[in-house]
Parts: C-alpha cells; structure tokens; sequence
C-alpha cells in the first residue's frame, strides 16, 4: 500500500473530523442568526456560486447528493424566507430554486465567515503555499469528481 496516499487520506480525514468536531457550521449560524446545518449552509453558498436559480436536481448533482436530501433542505430554507421558487423560463411547468434577498445575505456571511477562518489558520503560510494548495485542492477536486462520474458510467 503506498504510505504517501495513506498518509494523505488520513490527514484529509482528520481535517474533516477536526471541522465538524469545532462544529464549523455552529459558528456559521450564530454569524447568520439562525439555525443551519451544514447541508443548508451548502445549498445556500450553492446557489451563491451559481449566480443564478436552478432546478432542485441541478442543486443535488452540484453537490453531488441525493434530489429528495436537497427538497428538504430547500423546503426548511424557503419556510425561513431564504428561498424562494420561481418559474423555470424554459419550461413553465418546471420551478427552479433561488435565494431571497436575505438568503444571498446570509450565504454571503456563510462564505465571509469560512474564509475568515481559513485565512486564520493559514495566516503564517507564505504565498507560495497558498498558491499551491489551491492549485493540488483545485486539482483534486477535479479529479475526485471525474472518477466519481466515470464509475457511474460503469
């Protein structure tokens, strides 16, 4: 077994289990004023990102998670005025998900909070570190997702 891809994935793990054990997300709800979990918070920054609405299964494979796991977060979301449906322009019949104007507010926090706090932890880091963790993260994000897709296919 190659040492390197072990140690690698046990440092992945630990960076995971360390974030949820400081319970990221509670920070991100006292920062937003309201209860999130870390789905919400990922359907919000989602719909952020893509500037734009879009069709719940759009939302589920962006996240690469289930279609009724994102209803249900959608749903909790639009109950506290966070989202909103509105009519898909090419197909009248289909909804697509949007964030409210205090939604894209409180997605914006999410997002300023967590980069706030990375910047924290790598406040001592050169710029070329930086720059290179960006490009090994970019790149295994890349990767992790098209070997995701191709055992799909198979």
């Amino acid at each position: 077994m190659d040492e390197r891809l072990t140690g690698t994935v046990a440092a992945f793990r630990q960076i995971i289990a360390t974030l949820r054990r400081e319970k990221m997300a509670g920070g991100l709800s006292r920062a937003a004023g309201m209860p999130l979990d870390q789905p919400d918070v990922q359907v919000l920054v989602y719909l952020l990102d893509a500037g734009e609405p879009r069709r719940v299964g759009a939302i589920a494979d962006g996240l690469q998670v289930a279609g009724p796991h994102v209803t249900r977060h959608v749903s909790a979301l639009e109950g506290r005025g966070l989202l909103e449906r509105v009519r898909d322009p090419e197909d009248g019949r289909a909804w697509q998900i949007t964030l409210t104007s205090e939604g894209d507010k409180v997605a914006q926090q999410c997002v300023e909070l967590t980069t706030a706090w990375f910047g924290a932890a790598m406040a001592d880091w050169p710029e070329e570190d930086r720059d290179e963790l960006l490009r090994l993260l970019t790149k295994l994000n890349t990767d992790v997702t098209e070997h995701i897709q191709r055992q799909r296919v198979n």
